[in-house]
């Protein structure tokens, strides 16, 4: 897939499903990924919230920010954001946990007008390059 493909699928992703970070949260996105390199050494998928538009360069992710480290666009293999996420925060004191509701409906069909190839299922939308 094209660094002009990934770079419309993450862009459609900030806007449809807003920021997210580091941390499940009730109001964040959040997706994983894994990268070629990955696959092939030890097999680790990252998990975090997805970046923000300003975030996205032409060719890759930027340093810092939602994830921490820049993540070239040829280098991902697998990018998975599922429907329902759960979340839960707490301290000594108290807890609370949930589930949060992603609109992967919506994003497939901003994905399908920008011709970002995708499979949509009832659980994740995703984009598999191997």
């Amino acid at each position: 897939m094209s660094d002009e493909k990934w770079f419309a699928f993450f862009a459609a992703c900030a806007r449809v499903l807003g920021p997210g970070y580091s941390v499940p949260t009730e109001h964040g996105s959040w997706c994983a990924w894994t990268t070629f390199r990955s696959l092939q050494n030890q097999v680790h998928y990252w998990a975090a919230g997805l970046p923000l538009e300003s975030e996205l360069g032409p060719t890759a992710t930027t340093d810092g920010g939602t994830w921490g480290q820049p993540f070239h666009y040829r280098e991902f293999a697998h990018v998975i954001i599922p429907r329902e996420v759960y979340w839960e925060e707490g301290s000594a004191s108290s807890f609370r946990n949930g589930s949060k509701f992603q609109d992967i409906n919506r994003l497939s069909s901003e994905l399908t007008a920008a011709e970002v190839p995708h499979r949509l299922t009832e659980l994740v939308v995703e984009v598999k390059l191997y």
